[in-house]
């Protein structure tokens, strides 16, 4: 099968974006996280990377006397504090405001620091080193801001110095959901994409820090309700069960008794689940294949079999030649959750990822 354009419907921060364009292939996304979408956008930039230096130390040689104030709201101020040492949050400030005052309306610069600040503030922050939930460590020691952000720089920089001012294959990314967002302007050869999981995350929160130093929102709660997977949007099940396929009625129903507010979110999930499926046919070409990496949850000692489900979704929206194949993930760890006394822990009795994924493959008929 020839490929001349590759989508991605969760495109997160670009990781297919990124090979699409190793082989200069065209390449068309969308994702509801700003963050996400910012990064992934970047990533697809051709940037000089000797005037990216150059702009990197005009921001340095800024930094100490930038201002203080925040460009950010009192209410995202205060949401944010806690998560960084008085200092650290003042560098920040500092160094925000070096970047907004150096870089100006150049857009594509401005993005690319913007992505760089973002990729700074986990390890400058109270932010639990490599947990998958937001967790306070009080006693981490961050380092310098300025540092850190040089460093990504740098890092950036080499990059775009690796692959050079030579025009990139089409990319086109775009903010929203795959379930209402236009279609593309032609039709793709392939999707690739990794769905979220079943009520496991709230993906809003593992970006709130970026979200809210880049003004996206002064509340990063109020993101929620747009991701799919989250468990801030219920349906009634009685709808919910008209319209469900097989599969997801099921799980469903098996879930209602133990935990009404987790069947009425997953529920939800499955029903998006089934739009996106149909949104895939709608974006591919006749014979064209989707390929997605979706990874089973438990809630409540129940399966959700998002697999299966997805399959009975692409079938039923017209795709044909539905195979799977079970991927096994030894190191996988388990979603961790916070105790009664505050810590983490790596086992959780209501809600696990299980160490196994699968790769569904469909051709649209």
């Amino acid at each position: 099968m020839e490929v001349n354009r590759i989508a991605d419907i969760f495109c997160g921060s670009g990781t297919v974006l990124f090979e699409a364009s190793r082989r200069n292939i065209g390449f068309w996304g969308c994702d509801i996280n700003p963050v996400a979408t910012l990064i992934a956008k970047v990533k697809s930039y051709r940037l000089d990377a000797d005037a990216f230096g150059v702009t990197t130390a005009r921001i340095v040689d800024r930094f100490a006397s930038a201002s203080l104030v925040p460009q950010i709201s009192d209410k995202a101020s205060d949401r944010l504090r806690p998560w960084f040492e008085d200092t650290q949050f003042n560098d920040l400030v500092r160094l925000r405001n070096a970047v907004l005052d150096v870089v100006g309306d150049h857009r594509e610069f401005a993005a690319a620091f913007d992505c760089a600040f973002s990729a700074i503030l986990k390890p400058v922050s109270r932010w639990r080193s490599r947990s998958r939930k937001p967790s306070l460590d009080s006693l981490r020691s961050a380092p310098a801001v300025i540092d850190t952000f040089v460093r990504q720089c740098r890092m950036m920089q080499e990059a775009w110095a690796e692959v050079g001012l030579s025009p990139a294959a089409p990319a086109e990314i775009v903010r929203g959901s795959v379930i209402d967002v236009p279609r593309p302007a032609e039709p793709v050869d392939l999707i690739v994409t990794s769905p979220p999981y079943a009520t496991s995350y709230e993906y809003a929160d593992l970006h709130q820090l970026s979200a809210l130093w880049l003004g996206f929102v002064d509340d990063h709660r109020d993101l929620r309700p747009s991701f799919i997977g989250t468990s801030s949007r219920r349906s009634s099940i009685g709808t919910a069960l008209r319209n469900l396929n097989s599969i997801g009625e099921q799980v469903v129903f098996s879930l209602f008794d133990r935990d009404r507010p987790a069947a009425e979110a997953t529920a939800t999930y499955f029903l998006d689940m089934q739009k996106v499926a149909q949104r895939c046919h709608e974006f591919l070409r006749p014979g064209g294949i989707s390929v997605f990496v979706v990874g089973n949850t438990q809630l409540s000692g129940v399966r959700i079999d998002n697999a299966n489900h997805l399959v009975e979704s692409l079938v039923d929206s017209g795709f044909v030649d539905v195979s799977v194949v079970k991927r096994q993930l030894s190191n996988k760890p388990n979603t961790p959750y916070r105790l009664p006394n505050g810590r983490l822990s790596s086992i959780r009795t209501d809600i696990q990822i299980y160490a196994e994924e699968y790769i569904v493959m469909a051709q649209r008929g």
